[in-house]
């Protein structure tokens, strides 16, 4: 099976404001997520962040905005035709983009240590990793 996104909708996605959730919605259209989702944000002024809280089906949310590390750009694809078989071709069609996202943790205060905001340092860490090493001789004497 490969998975191909459809190079013309990657031109000009229309801009987006995106969220990681942590919850399965068994829907797949659009819905008015501002009507039902209200995040409250509160500044934190001794660490200089700020605190994201929301409630989700009566759960308490804390979130994080995240940005996309530099050079790279976050897609929202959409798969027009599932296939029928697991051996099948895929392909997606990209619908947004964005430059940060906010995620979520359900009932946990977000952190460094979280497993999203960890990722978004791999891009830099792959890059140093497979970058030419000079190596420098030296001289052999004392």
């Amino acid at each position: 099976m490969s998975i191909h996104v459809n190079k013309n909708s990657l031109l000009e996605p229309e801009e987006c404001e995106c969220h990681l959730i942590p919850a399965t919605i068994e829907h797949d259209s659009s819905a008015n997520v501002a009507q039902f989702f209200t995040t409250t944000k509160k500044k934190m002024r001794l660490i200089q962040t700020i605190e994201m809280t929301a409630t989700f089906r009566g759960r308490q949310l804390q979130g994080q905005s995240v940005q996309v590390p530099e050079g790279y750009t976050g897609l929202v694809l959409k798969e027009p035709n599932k296939p029928f078989t697991e051996d099948e071709d895929r392909t997606f069609r990209a619908t947004h983009q964005f430059k940060n996202f906010t995620y979520w943790n359900l009932e946990t205060a977000t952190c460094a240590n979280d497993a999203i905001v960890k990722s978004m340092v791999w891009p830099q860490i792959a890059q140093a990793i497979h970058e030419p090493v000079e190596i420098k001789k030296t001289n052999g004497s004392s």
